[in-house]
Order: structure tokens, then sequence, then C-alpha cells
């Protein structure tokens, strides 16, 4: 298990580099913030309001997803490798596996905490029971 990270690792690396070399220095910044916001408001934003957690609980479940789509896309990534795919194709179709993953993960974090933001707080529904003058019952045996 230990080459899988290694090599996890290296191409996190890779990927970085490569994205800052087609979108610059300030675009890959921007780019990592806004996946790292969306996630981070998909999960710690829900507890800014006391009924936003119960609204979109599964805001909660939004990083947890994105580690093991990246873990996933990374072994196929691995695998293709060991199959001997070329490295150059893989690299630049997995890139784009990984950075649409990660901004629909993101955006399903923006969206759990928009959602919950915007709805109301869930009221508590009380027993209600008619006026005993409003419903008259005659049972007789």
């Amino acid at each position: 298990m230990t080459g899988f990270f290694t090599a996890l690792f290296d191409e996190m690396g890779e990927r970085r580099r490569r994205l800052r070399l087609s979108l610059g220095d300030r675009g890959q910044a921007l780019a990592s913030f806004a996946i790292l916001a969306g996630l981070a408001l998909g999960s710690l934003g829900l507890f800014l309001r006391p009924w936003m957690a119960d609204v979109a609980p599964w805001g909660f479940a939004i990083p947890l997803v994105f580690v093991i789509g990246y873990l996933l896309i990374d072994w196929r990534r691995q695998n293709a490798l060991a199959q001997g795919g070329d490295a150059e194709t893989l690299a630049i179709f997995y890139d784009w596996t990984a950075r649409l993953f990660s901004l629909a993960c993101a955006l399903a974090g923006a969206a759990a905490f928009v959602i919950a933001l915007t709805s109301e707080p869930i009221q508590q529904i009380e027993e209600w029971t008619p006026p005993e003058s409003a419903v008259s019952v005659d049972i007789s045996p």
C-alpha cells in the first residue's frame, strides 16, 4: 500500500504543477481556494444557524465523498499506467477527471450551504386538539 500513496502524492504534486502551468499562479490558487471553500461551506458552514444541519445533512458527507472519489480516481490512473497506458495521455485524461470531480464536490458543498441558508427554520408541530365544544360526540351503548 505504500506504493499507492507514494504515487498518489507524487501525482498530486505533478497535477498541481500542470494546473499552475495552464492557469498561472493566481489561477491555480483561485481554483484550489474555490474547491476548498466549497467543501468547507458544505460541511462547516452548516453550523452557522441551528436549523441548517437538519435541512441539508448530506453536506457533511461531501468531504468524505471527495476523499474517497479522489482515491478511486488515482487508483484507476495507477492501474491504467500499470497496464501500459501512455503516461501523457493518461495524465491529461485524469487531470480533467480530477478537476471536474473536485468542481462537482465543491458545487455540491456550496449548494448544501445555499439550500440550508435560504431555508426557513423547521418548526415543531405541537399536538393540537380541537376544543370540546367544536366536536360533539354522543356514543351510547
